[in-house]
């Protein structure tokens, strides 16, 4: 009965699911029934199982009640988890707002009357915000309870209370929007090339190619020589994962390759390194110091030497490491993207904050934890004189010349492109790498004043560089929009999605999008206004924090790809061409919804690509007559050189 009443009504249409609560009531109440049941089986099992003379019969009646159990333990479990705390205090405040909206109609209320309001809602909206925190805290029970977490919980619980303040959804409503979201994307591209009278040539990786796309000109020994480089010190972003990484990207051979470099505080000293390895300070590594050997292994391609490297992690404090690469004469210092619950808090504390330096300047703004972060390693670079150090002993053995060098991935990204600023008054040649970057990052002032020093690299459809809190306020308007516009139940259009059976009733192609231009045109203003609304158009009493927006840093590589059409796949070009091409901070104000939105995030898949573009390139230098690099993406352009690539 529950399954047959939960497939009624569409997402929001709850009306048609009003008598579910009955029915959950009911099932507890036959739940306890069975629990008394099952109580009394284990009574009889202690008392009569060993004398009972029927052998198979018992053990299978065994065998029966611990199943139960089990199911039982499950349905509790699952209650546990589902169960909102939060949802008292949001039916409180929805409730309350409601009486307040008609007594308000009414002209009931004097002056006191809306200071007592005030204290209510105030008071409702902290126990809602309070449920959050306790969420946070049981997320993360296994951290420590110190001082900075706290603080840090009470800003991610502030958050998220105002986030989802005026969302009635639960994980599969949320599942369902997003596949109705992604759909509703593909619409709008397909209507987008369909129209004769826009630029725009075609999509790659969910960007349009128009006659103004400025693709990297790699035939320019200057740019090829600086896309090389952005793959070369990709390694290092790639290396301060430690021992993870390692395995993942030699997951055949990885383990006897650092077999060979370990060196166990806790084995004989045959299993220690040589003196000349033990050059390098290393903090905080485990026993066998396995992140170090990874690291050696990961940069040892080269002339490097690594000087410093810690893995001491907490919120706000990222690992990093300090190398010195002889043969491109930079100092690199390489920052660890997200790889713990303590690196995740720092990520979600997303709120905007000014940069510390000297003078201040109010509208220099970044993410807040990362902030944290940077200047963590900050004051650990000038309380340990790390960068001095290596600098020295790079002049000592390579002589003058060698400058400073950041890069990182994901957090590492973002923390090495904040810390770049702060340490640029004291290094004016250095240059920065930020793979993946957060989109939240840094606002357009500071942005502006990066694009001379970093470089930043986004793949594909990657949501990281998309997430801001100004984007998930737009993600979120979209959700609920496509949710209200759907009129299907919530489990045909997941099951849909995941058995790609073609049962949605919207339209799925250009052709059947211009028999029904006007649903699309509709769903288009929709949009816009959700957007554009700065309260949740449900109830215009609670209003939503509209937070500063913030974007990636430095001039932006974006890589692209193109997957063969039907044609070139009969040519045997079965395999994505790579491009790279130059995008706009503001490019990645919408988050893309596609199965591969967090795969184009991995460090190792950036990598791949970024030599995937070289591969594509030089193939299509070799022979440009066949290559689908010429004949397939490019569109006609504006310069001799973008035509020629």
């Amino acid at each position: 009965m529950i399954s047959i009443l939960a497939m009624r009504g569409g997402i929001l249409d709850v009306e048609a699911r009003a008598p579910m609560k009955y029915l959950i009531y009911l099932r507890l109440g036959v739940m306890i029934i069975e629990m008394a049941w099952l109580t009394l089986a284990v009574v009889w099992l202690s008392v009569h199982y060993q004398d009972c003379p029927i052998e198979g019969v018992k053990e299978a009646f065994l065998g029966m009640v611990i199943c139960s159990w089990l199911v039982v333990l499950s349905v509790m479990l699952t209650a546990w988890c589902a169960f909102d705390t939060a949802g008292r205090s949001w039916v409180k405040m929805k409730k309350y707002q409601r009486s307040m909206k008609e007594s308000e109609s009414r002209f009931q209320y004097k002056r006191s009357g809306n200071r007592t309001r005030n204290w209510r809602q105030r008071k409702v909206l902290r126990a809602y915000q309070d449920s959050w925190d306790h969420r946070c805290r049981l997320l993360f029970c296994c951290m420590r309870n110190s001082d900075r977490n706290k603080n840090s919980f009470a800003d991610i619980a502030r958050l998220l209370s105002d986030f989802f303040r005026d969302l009635d959804v639960v994980p599969s409503d949320v599942i369902a929007g997003l596949v109705l979201l992604r759909k509703f994307q593909k619409i709008e591209r397909e209507a987008i090339i369909s129209q004769r009278k826009n630029d725009t040539y075609r999509y790659l990786s969910g960007v349009p190619v128009t006659s103004k796309t400025r693709f990297l000109p790699l035939g320019d020994s200057q740019y090829y020589q600086h896309f090389q480089a952005v793959i070369h010190y990709m390694h290092y972003a790639l290396a301060a994962y430690g021992w993870p990484m390692f395995l993942m990207t030699h997951s055949a051979t990885g383990i006897c390759q650092l077999c060979t470099k370990f060196r166990c505080a806790c084995l004989p000293c045959c299993c220690k390194s040589s003196k000349s390895d033990t050059e390098a300070i290393i903090v905080d590594d485990n026993c066998c110091s396995c992140n170090y050997a990874a690291l050696r292994s990961m940069v040892s391609a080269g002339d490097v030497s690594i000087e410093y490297a810690t893995y001491h992690v907490d919120v706000g404090e990222t690992p990093f490491f300090v190398a010195i690469d002889y043969k491109k004469r930079k100092v690199v210092l390489s920052i660890r993207g997200t790889l713990s619950m303590k690196d995740v808090i720092t990520d979600l504390n997303a709120e905007s904050e000014t940069l510390p330096l000297t003078p201040t300047r109010e509208d220099w703004l970044g993410h807040k934890g990362m902030v944290h972060a940077a200047v963590y390693i900050r004051d650990k670079l000038s309380s340990e004189s790390i960068l001095s150090h290596a600098l020295s002993t790079s002049v000592k053995r390579g002589g003058e010349g060698f400058s400073l060098v950041l890069v990182g991935h994901s957090l590492g990204a973002g923390t090495a492109a904040i810390l770049a600023i702060l340490l640029r008054q004291t290094h004016p040649d250095l240059q920065c790498f930020a793979y993946s970057p957060p989109g939240g990052l840094l606002s357009m002032p500071a942005v502006q004043y990066t694009k001379s020093f970093i470089t930043s690299v986004v793949l594909g459809k990657d949501v990281v560089p998309r997430i801001g809190l100004h984007q998930m306020e737009s993600l979120r308007a979209d959700l609920i929009n496509a949710i209200r516009r759907s009129k299907d139940p919530k489990w045909k259009t997941i099951s849909c999605s995941v058995l790609c059976c073609g049962c949605a009733s919207m339209p799925t192609s250009a052709v059947e999008l211009k028999a029904d231009l006007t649903t699309m045109q509709e769903y288009q203003r929709e949009k816009d206004t959700a957007r554009a609304m700065a309260v949740h158009p449900s109830d215009s009493s609670i209003a939503l924090t509209l937070h500063q927006p913030l974007y990636p840093p430095g001039t932006i590589i974006h890589v692209v790809r193109h997957h063969p059409t039907k044609t070139e796949q009969v040519l045997k070009k079965r395999d994505p061409v790579y491009q790279a091409l130059w995008a706009n901070n503001t490019d990645f104000d919408e988050v893309l919804i596609s199965p591969v939105m967090i795969q184009d995030h991995m460090p190792d898949k950036v990598l791949d690509a970024l030599n995937k573009v070289i591969e594509c390139y030089q193939v299509g230098a070799v022979n440009t007559s066949q290559s689908p690099v010429s004949t397939v993406i490019i569109p006609p352009l504006e310069t001799e050189e973008d035509t020629r690539l």
